[in-house]
């Protein structure tokens, strides 16, 4: 017969299995279907948008401080315009001649250089269009008197002629004080030399000559004194005295005996002192002398 204590634990150890078993049943439902749980609903919002509010600053009225520099313009460089043509000097084409083409906008100025061939004949190209300054010069001697100005378009060609001329050689001229001087008068005349010359920018120019020997001839004056050297300014100073109511003529030499240059000065002619006018008036009561030539007038009441 079977004891009581040994049919019960089986039974315990298969009630331990079951209940473990439905364990593993429940945990492993939750683990593959978690649960599903919905948001919720998003609160409502208000339909109503405040206004925008929009400030208007009025700033005609404030004054701004002055910038320092200048406006800078940016031109176009390049273009599809050309200038071409020839140089032309007193002995014919010119080689080597510098033309200088300006495009003129507003203030600005740009300015492209080129060289003219052996033959005298040049090219510009790739120019923008516009208001254009052509003139050409070959320092030192040759120059342009005014420069070619027009309007060329964009994508055009002009054939222009330029014609230089020659600005070299002395500058000898003469002036005097008095302007118009009388028998017996003295002069100071004063006769300055300079050098013609064409600078590196095309510009004619003046330039006084210091330390070169003049030497004057007069006919109608008397010489007194002189300097026969030119100072820093390139002045030579003489003085002569009006010998008799005569024209004038005078010639500078300039330079050495061997290399000096003859060269005639514009010189105002003596003339004779005008003759003094006397008039008298006579009235009861005072007498009015008046005595006048062309320099001064002289008036002598008696009373």
């Amino acid at each position: 017969m079977i004891s009581l204590p040994s049919v019960r634990r089986p039974l315990r150890l298969l009630g331990a299995l079951v209940a473990v078993l439905a364990l593993i049943a429940v945990f492993s439902t939750t683990c593959a279907r978690p649960e599903r749980r919905s948001l919720p609903p998003p609160e409502p919002t208000s339909s109503t948008v405040p206004p925008e509010t929009t400030v208007t600053f009025d700033l005609s009225r404030v004054p701004l401080p002055p910038v320092r520099g200048a406006t800078t313009t940016t031109l176009v460089e390049q273009g599809r315009a050309v200038v071409r043509g020839v140089v032309v000097g007193p002995d014919g084409n010119v080689p080597q001649a510098i033309v200088r083409v300006e495009r003129l906008v507003g203030d600005a100025v740009q300015v492209r250089d080129v060289r003219a061939g052996d033959d005298g004949t040049f090219v510009v190209d790739g120019l923008p269009g516009g208001r254009l300054r052509v003139r050409a010069f070959l320092p030192p001697w040759l120059t342009m008197a005014g420069a070619d100005v027009f309007f060329l378009p964009d994508g055009e060609t002009r054939d222009v002629r330029l014609n230089v001329t020659r600005h070299d050689g002395p500058d000898v001229r003469a002036s005097t004080a008095p302007r118009a001087p009388v028998v017996g008068d003295l002069v100071n005349l004063l006769v300055w030399v300079a050098e013609r010359v064409v600078d590196e920018q095309g510009v004619a120019r003046t330039v006084p000559r210091p330390g070169v020997p003049v030497q004057v001839e007069a006919t109608g004056w008397v010489f007194v004194q002189g300097r026969s050297i030119t100072d820093d300014r390139g002045v030579a100073l003489f003085t002569f005295r009006c010998e008799r109511a005569t024209p004038v003529s005078a010639t500078a030499s300039i330079g050495a005996d061997i290399e000096a240059r003859s060269y005639p000065l514009e010189v105002p002619p003596c003339a004779t002192r005008p003759p003094t006018t006397t008039t008298t008036t006579t009235d009861p009561d005072r007498t009015t002398t008046t005595t006048s030539d062309d320099d001064t007038t002289t008036t002598t009441e008696d009373g």
